[in-house]
């Protein structure tokens, strides 16, 4: 009986004297959110009373406030603080300053936000308890760092040729597994990746209808509507970990339907570019950029497009402006990553 009081009272001293934190972030922003969500459940497991708010109010307890350089919401929620952030100005910095007992996390950007957030948890999870000075500056040398997952296989599909593999859960049945998808975002964000790669020949047939060419969608309506479930799932969770879903493609490949209600090969290195490739291809970037959230695209030109001159042409008058018409559509001016493979062409020409 003794013993079981010893133990209520230890449980109560401990509970009564947990430190309180108020994290106060942006609930605006998916990568601030996502920055304070993992702050606070490494607060709670070491111990602390956590709570969360959007708005900073003055208190005995501890305060973090987490936010973007130049946003409402930092002007609004820092203004009683003398920060100093003019030479906050690279991609994805961060500066973390502490001042009384209010610790403020201030990214350059978005990303900067959320990786400031993640250096305060690592050193709460290395030394288990809240940093009581804590002053530091800190963003990413490299401007891209990510995986790649080949959306191949090592074998051909039947009746197809190289490169062509549409997403179907017969042939990837992992891409389907969205448990799979957190804990391999989880582990990008961890090591500060903001980038990643999916590899494929031709995956717009997959991922996108055009009204011009209902004909060329290369999957089942069920397969399809899976696709675009998880892709959205994809790139939004991605987003919210400041990761780029970057699909890359091969040029010029058309889908296997597309191909065969025209009459042509779905790749020829022979070819000439026509208005008919322009126009669909074209049509199925933009799509893709309207339709994901936090998509990029890497372009591999030289696999199948035959000279230098139709590489650049194809790059520039095709690519590029299937972009731009998904930007419009979203009414976005700001461009995502084009990546160009220089494979089997000339990348000093750019």
């Amino acid at each position: 009986m003794k013993y079981l009081q010893l133990l209520f009272l230890c449980l109560y001293v401990s509970f009564a004297t947990a430190q309180n934190i108020n994290v106060v972030s942006d609930p605006s922003s998916p990568r601030a959110k996502f920055g304070a969500e993992k702050l606070s459940e490494t607060l709670s497991a070491k111990g602390f009373s956590v709570t969360s708010s959007d708005k900073f109010k003055k208190s005995k307890d501890k305060i973090i406030v987490i936010g973007e350089k130049g946003t409402d919401f930092w002007k609004k929620n820092a203004k009683s603080a003398k920060i100093d952030d003019s030479k906050l100005t690279k991609k994805e910095g961060f500066q973390i300053l502490t001042q009384n007992n209010v610790i403020y996390i201030e990214g350059t950007d978005a990303s900067g936000t959320l990786y400031g957030a993640l250096e305060l948890t690592d050193k709460i999870k290395a030394s288990g308890k809240l940093p009581s000075d804590l002053n530091i500056e800190d963003s990413p040398e490299m401007v891209l760092r990510g995986a790649c997952i080949g959306m191949q296989k090592p074998v051909y599909l039947p009746g197809r040729d190289v490169y062509e593999y549409p997403y179907t859960p017969e042939t990837f049945p992992w891409f389907y597994d969205k448990a799979l998808w957190i804990k391999y975002l989880d582990m990008l964000v961890e090591n500060r990746m903001n980038s990643l790669y999916l590899w494929n020949g031709h995956p717009f047939a997959s991922l996108v209808k055009l009204k011009e060419y209902p004909f060329a969608v290369e999957v089942s309506d069920e397969d399809f509507k899976k696709n675009e479930e998880i892709y959205k799932f994809l790139t939004v969770e991605a987003n919210k970990r400041g990761i780029w879903v970057i699909q890359m493609f091969y040029n010029i490949i058309v889908s296997k339907p597309f191909a065969e209600h025209y009459n042509i090969k779905t790749q020829d290195r022979s070819r000439p570019i026509t208005p008919l490739l322009s126009d669909y291809t074209r049509k199925s970037i933009a799509a893709f950029i309207e339709k994901y959230p936090n998509v990029g695209l890497m372009v591999c030109l030289g696999e199948a497009i035959n000279t230098v001159d139709d590489d650049v042409e194809w790059f520039t008058k095709t690519i590029i402006p299937g972009v731009r018409d998904g930007l419009q559509a979203l009414g976005k001016t700001e461009e995502p990553p084009i990546i160009l493979r220089s494979h089997d062409t000339d990348g000093q020409l750019w």
